[in-house]
């Protein structure tokens, strides 16, 4: 059996001594007014609000994240947070190290995830907001709150915001799609169906283009070492093409029918900014052979 007490007002202890099960059981005596019987305890552990940021997640070569960067008043989100930290500055740091990153990539980590953090700050205190009165005005908010969340759309708001996929980063690209987590779409391809979660795997960044869209495809070429070019086909079209993020957000899409020579400089500046410069072609030098490239 799983049980947790929640006192309003501060007990004094020691935190550098583990919970023992008597003080479980004062606990429990203090919110009950009376005794439980209780066997021997599994696993024992002290949790206190805290809603807390650190000023800045980056200086120089530290960077913060998870734990270190944010303490959060409510139970479970925090383990959502910090893994999406990591995925975040996991990709970057790799680019990083690996060479021919942009310059202020991992700026760039410090942007997005201070404001996730912030957003993440916002929900959890709302949570204990609703969950910390006890007088019928308190009561009364509850009920309000579980009707708007009968209601399809704001149950799916909500949850988005307490998954985190609510956000959409700051980015130059002007469409509304820049910045936002992808939607898992199924999608056909000539090896058959697989959906852009199923590409991710690779956590290498995707350029997904319809199959005409061929100017989208060769726009990127320069990039095909840090790129991975997938074409392929959805039910719905909510874009021509999506340049994906190895974390799943979207650096770049291109509107349904938008024509080359508004699509492909955007396309240009999203992947440089992103991913670094283009790698310059292969060309022969004094007609020297040069290994797998065909003439």
């Amino acid at each position: 059996m799983f049980a947790t007490t929640v006192e309003e007002e501060s007990v004094e202890y020691d935190d550098d001594e583990p919970m023992t099960l008597t003080e479980f059981q004062q606990s429990v005596h203090r919110m009950l007014g009376a005794d439980l019987p209780m066997g021997e305890a599994f696993r024992l552990s002290r949790w206190q609000f805290q809603a807390r940021q650190a000023g800045r997640y980056r200086d120089g070569r530290i960077l913060l994240a998870g734990d270190a960067a944010h303490l959060l008043p409510a139970t479970g989100a925090a383990l959502n947070l910090g893994m999406l930290d990591a995925v975040n500055l996991a990709w970057k740091l790799a680019a990083d190290i690996r060479g021919g990153a942009p310059s202020g990539l991992l700026d760039t980590y410090e942007t997005e995830r201070r404001y996730a953090g912030e957003r993440a700050l916002l929900q959890t205190r709302a949570q204990v907001a609703l969950r910390r009165g006890t007088d019928p005005a308190a009561d009364a908010l509850r009920e309000v709150v579980q009707e708007l969340l009968a209601d399809e759309q704001p149950a799916r708001r909500l949850g988005a915001l307490i998954a985190g996929a609510d956000l959409r980063y700051p980015g130059s690209d002007p469409h509304p799609l820049t910045g936002t987590f992808v939607t898992d779409l199924t999608l056909q391809t000539g090896q058959g169906t697989t959906s852009v979660a199923a590409l991710l795997h690779r956590a290498r960044p995707i350029l997904l283009v319809r199959a005409d869209r061929a100017d989208l495809r060769e726009a990127a070429a320069g990039w095909l070492d840090r790129v991975d070019i997938r074409t392929a086909g959805t039910e719905q079209r909510p874009t021509d093409a999506l340049l994906i993020r190895p974390d799943g957000h979207i650096a770049w899409a291109a509107a349904i029918d938008e024509p080359a020579d508004t699509a492909v400089p955007r396309l240009h500046q999203a992947l440089s900014e992103w991913f670094g410069d283009p790698t310059p072609p292969i060309t022969p030098q004094n007609d020297t052979e040069v290994p797998g490239v065909a003439r």
